[in-house]
């Protein structure tokens, strides 16, 4: 990315994180998804932004919310939510010719202990994999560091999904694997921009089906799930998390 895309980057991420604090101030119980995701669509749009998710590739949303055993792409629905969910919700807005990418896990109520530690593995995890990330790092680095966490914390660390190039498209090269991988990407250079977005599912379940939907990931034992995701640039020293700091601190 040149400088001035650099700086459409920020905007748009910093944009991203701000719809994640609408999502956040929209989530208690009884309310529903689709509430959720309309307060997220009037945001956005305020801002002269567009939802990214909506219409692409026939998605009818502008955000995700997958709640406690969907593993990824839940779509809002007139579900209300309960006391004790966890969810996942994942906003991307496109603005000035780019997008930017984030997710976050918000927890209604009172949640069980369990449900907490999952929220508290996968934030810790999708850290531990964007510090290791600077330049002339190779990207199979991420991948490990945070199937790492996920070992630690007994949860497995979902092969269904992948984080990704970002910029003026909404998903591009590198594939970064969340997961150990063998597949040799070559190395992470001053300006690449991309999202690190690993899904931890608890008891180390590897379970899912596919809705008829064709978006909706859900787990065949009722275990659940847990994501977090920031787009991060490359600097010439290190990283920078372009979508951070979280909206929700899990880690304290």
């Amino acid at each position: 990315k040149t400088p001035e895309q650099v700086q459409k980057m920020r905007k748009a991420c910093a944009l991203a994180r701000e719809a994640l604090e609408v999502a956040r101030d929209n989530i208690k119980a009884t309310v529903t998804t689709d509430d959720v995701d309309a307060a997220v669509h009037d945001f956005v749009v305020s801002k002269n932004a567009y939802p990214s998710p909506l219409g692409y590739l026939g998605f009818k949303k502008s955000v995700s919310t997958s709640v406690n055993d969907v593993i990824a792409h839940g779509i809002p629905d007139d579900r209300a939510l309960e006391d004790g969910d966890i969810l996942n919700v994942d906003v991307t807005v496109f603005v000035d010719g780019v997008h930017g990418d984030t997710s976050c896990m918000f927890t209604v109520g009172e949640v069980d202990e369990a449900g907490l530690r999952l929220c508290q593995a996968a934030q810790r995890a999708t850290m531990a994999g964007i510090q290791v990330c600077g330049p002339g790092v190779d990207f199979r680095l991420v991948g490990e560091r945070i199937e790492d966490v996920a070992d630690q914390n007994g949860c497995n660390v979902s092969e269904l999904f992948l984080g990704h190039g970002i910029g003026s498209y909404f998903h591009g090269q590198p594939e970064v694997f969340p997961y150990q991988n063998d597949t040799d990407q070559g190395v992470m250079l001053p300006g690449m921009t991309f999202t690190v977005e690993p899904v931890l599912v608890e008891n180390f379940d590897e379970t899912f089906t596919k809705w008829d939907d064709k978006w909706t990931f859900q787990t065949l034992t009722n275990a659940r799930s847990a994501q977090f995701e920031h787009t991060i640039l490359i600097t010439e020293d290190g990283c920078e998390i372009l979508t951070g700091p979280s909206v929700m601190d899990f880690t304290r």
